[in-house]
């Protein structure tokens, strides 16, 4: 698969986030990015279609779902429903 993340959409209100429709994991997700001392990386979260539909809205605070994933360079952060999750999420599932 050459495009894990499909119809991207920025919220105004928090340039950190970006939503999209995962085709791997077929759901609306958000990116959430994060920083850990001098690097970043991204937490992957489940939203519905409602907040995807919503997200440019200027004023909207999206909610998010459960945690998919997280690409955090520390911590246990890989258990298997979320190892299973970031293969079909990249397309190597």
């Amino acid at each position: 698969m050459d495009h894990y993340m499909e119809r991207e959409k920025r919220n105004p209100k928090h340039s950190d986030l970006i939503a999209f429709w995962s085709p791997g994991l077929q759901i609306y997700a958000v990116s959430v990015l994060e920083s850990y001392s001098f690097m970043y990386y991204c937490d992957y979260y489940e939203i519905s279609q409602e907040t995807y539909d919503r997200f440019e809205e200027p004023e909207f605070d999206p909610p998010y779902g459960r945690l998919l994933f997280s690409e955090a360079p520390v911590g246990n952060h890989h258990t298997p429903e979320e190892d299973a999750l970031r293969e079909k999420f990249y397309g190597r599932a």
